[in-house]
């Protein structure tokens, strides 16, 4: 079915009813800088906006504002005759410029992965796969489905196929308000043409508020505009008709070629001629006084009293015209502002009380419910874990370094000459499986990171979900290697026994574990990969020189730092579970060279095990090295969460 078919489908134009959003005087300061100033506009269902203007001219901020991301100084913004509020929130979507995704899901992966978050769990299984069938109908993408998203370094979906799924994301909730932030850009003109007239079918279809800004489009995709806003050092230049645009500019002496196109001839007068700015802003001052200005019977409806009151007032009664609120901004309310809950949409320009007596399905917070959204992040997180860690070349790695591994320490003898070897051995476990989940989760969370602040900024999950989901999804594929590697070489080498085997594996995995903990906040802390690297490198040998196998009498100053160091504790224990209860060794050749008391007795060649630890001063219970790890592993990922939920919010 073509995109025109399924825009004639009748259930879709009864169910979904006409929108109007209106802003007014929006003003957005930032110190001393006004980025918008008293910009206005009003866009409807069926009748994309497009906002234009050159570089700088307000465009982007205009739509965050809108979008709830940037706060507003003064003005007004109301939805169907109603402020814009807590109780919008799941109305409104926003389409970012980039097209942000994890390139190794498919597209049916994806789509599906946003149906489930971000549909209500009170629609069916069903339900929110029929919704994602029909957007995927409507956006021509069902030929793509099962195509890799992929991105720079990975091939994928094409260009104009990645905008789309971008927009099907945001737009599965059903939303009133589509904000689409550059959707053209990067695209052909072909492409870029399409694009509009899928969402200008989409719009009028299903009833929905477009707006977007545009840099510089054809001349054919410019009249292809149902209406126009452009902008000009972060004020309203022009507004209204796209196909009356030229005839205006005519009328207050600004020429446009015939045969040129607009876009390219307005914006270009508008950065180079300071008196054609000037010009163009002046008139469009003097249209919002005139009579037949678009918003002047939206201004008539405010009703409001002593300019200095914070308080939101009533519309007047008069059914005929759509009221909407008028809200005077005061200092106070401003601080106010700053105390409103992180995330809602325009909470600085609402009267709490008044919206808690609102009861709606949109009052809710999240879409979904915590078991929903842990569910869905887990089964991403570990599809994204496993093409990570059971790439070929990564299981090929791992198999090389156990051969070798094997092979270096094959069948070691149990003598007093082999028991560095056999430390060495044990000291390779534990900084190989503590340091090896340490870097993969220093190096994955950094990639993941723009993905997660896109989609917390969208409001789709909870941060504690996304959080349990990371930590418990990779376990599964993060504790397989360390358990086929400690399989194979532990019985190759010879080490202690049935039961000093499953304890090793044991403890290896809470090696992991910490390894992951750490390498995990630390990937957190550090936004850069580069930056990320070069501390964890430095961290590691920090960890790996106070860990006790190069040296067992640090300086006095510096012993007390062994003890931050959870190689230190991971080694130990295995050291215990090698020689507590292992077999005895064979003293060294001679006797007198031996460095254990007990090989100078007569007639003694055997050094008992216990001995060794003894000598390297390993002399707590395998349970006081062992409960530190734990300490580790819950302190570091409590600290991650903590990091996320306070210091790195998105925007």
């Amino acid at each position: 079915m073509s995109m025109e078919e399924s825009g004639q489908n009748v259930k879709d134009v009864k169910t979904s009813p006409r929108h109007e959003l209106i802003f007014q005087d929006i003003t957005v300061s930032m110190g001393e800088k006004i980025i918008l100033d008293n910009v206005c506009g009003v866009a409807q269902s069926g009748k994309p906006l497009s906002i234009m203007g050159p570089s700088g001219a307000g465009k982007t901020t205009l739509l965050n504002t809108l979008a709830g991301r940037t706060p507003l100084t003064s003005g007004t913004i109301t939805l169907d005759q109603e402020h814009i509020g807590k109780q919008h929130k799941r109305k409104i979507c926003y389409v970012l410029q980039q097209d942000i995704f994890f390139p190794n899901l498919t597209l049916r992966e994806t789509l599906k992965f946003a149906a489930m978050i971000r549909i209500s769990d009170k629609v069916s299984y069903e339900d929110k796969m029929n919704q994602l069938d029909d957007v995927v109908e409507a956006l021509s993408l069902k030929n793509c489905l099962d195509t890799m998203v992929g991105g720079d370094m990975m091939p994928g979906l094409s260009g104009g196929e990645r905008k789309r799924a971008n927009i099907a994301c945001e737009i599965l909730p059903d939303p009133s308000i589509i904000l689409l932030d550059e959707p053209l850009t990067g695209l052909d003109a072909s492409t870029a043409y399409n694009l509009v007239k899928m969402l200008q079918t989409y719009a009028s279809s299903h009833n929905k508020v477009i707006i977007a800004t545009v840099h510089q489009p054809s001349s054919k995709l410019f009249f292809s505009f149902d209406s126009l806003l452009l902008m000009c050092e972060g004020q309203n230049a022009y507004y209204g008709s796209t196909d009356k645009m030229v005839d205006y500019f005519e009328n207050i002496g600004v020429e446009i070629a015939e045969g040129f196109n607009p876009a390219d001839i307005i914006l270009e007068k508008m950065k180079d001629c300071s008196d054609t700015k000037t010009k163009i802003l002046a008139a469009a001052k003097n249209v919002r006084i005139q009579e037949d200005w678009p918003l002047h019977n939206k201004s008539d409806s405010f009703t409001y009293n002593d300019p200095g009151s914070p308080t939101m007032l009533k519309p007047p009664q008069n059914k005929t015209k759509k009221p909407s609120f008028w809200v005077n901004f005061s200092k106070e309310k401003k601080a106010k502002s700053d105390e409103d809950e992180p995330g809602s949409v325009h909470a600085s320009l609402m009267d709490l009380d008044e919206i808690s007596a609102l009861s709606t399905d949109n009052d809710r917070k999240w879409p979904s419910g915590f078991i929903t959204q842990y569910t869905y992040l887990t089964i991403r997180s570990f599809q994204l874990a496993k093409s990570r860690l059971l790439d070929p070349s990564k299981i090929v790695e791992h198999v090389v370094i156990c051969l070798i591994y094997a092979l270096i320490w094959f069948q070691l003898p149990r003598t007093e000459e082999t028991v560095r070897d056999r430390m060495g051995a044990i000291f390779f476990i534990a900084i190989h499986w503590g340091f090896l989940p340490l870097f993969e989760a220093v190096s994955s969370f950094p990639m993941e990171r723009v993905v997660i602040n896109k989609e917390r900024a969208s409001g789709w999950y909870r941060l504690s979900a996304y959080y349990c989901a990371k930590m418990t999804s990779e376990l599964p594929l993060t504790l397989l290697q360390p358990l086929t590697f400690i399989g194979v070489s532990y019985w190759a080498i010879g080490l202690n026994g049935i039961e000093a085997f499953f304890a090793t594996i044991g403890t290896v995995f809470i090696d992991s574990i910490v390894g992951q903990s750490i390498g995990l906040f630390l990937g957190i802390i550090n936004t850069e990969m580069r930056q990320a690297i070069t501390v964890t490198i430095l961290i590691e040998m920090i960890i790996m020189l106070l860990a006790g196998l190069f040296t067992r009498n640090l300086p006095f100053w510096l012993d007390w730092m062994k003890y931050l160091s959870f190689i230190f504790y991971s080694y130990n224990c295995l050291m215990y579970l090698e020689f507590n209860n292992g077999p005895p060794l064979d003293c060294h050749r001679g006797g007198n060279g031996s460095a254990y008391p007990v090989c100078h007795v007569a007639n003694t060649t055997k050094i008992p095990s216990h001995q060794v630890l003894e000598h390297y001063d390993i002399t707590w219970e395998f349970w006081q090295y062992l409960l530190p790890l734990f300490g580790f592993a819950i302190v570091f990922r409590s600290l991650g969460y903590i990091w996320l939920r306070f210091v790195q919010k998105p925007h």
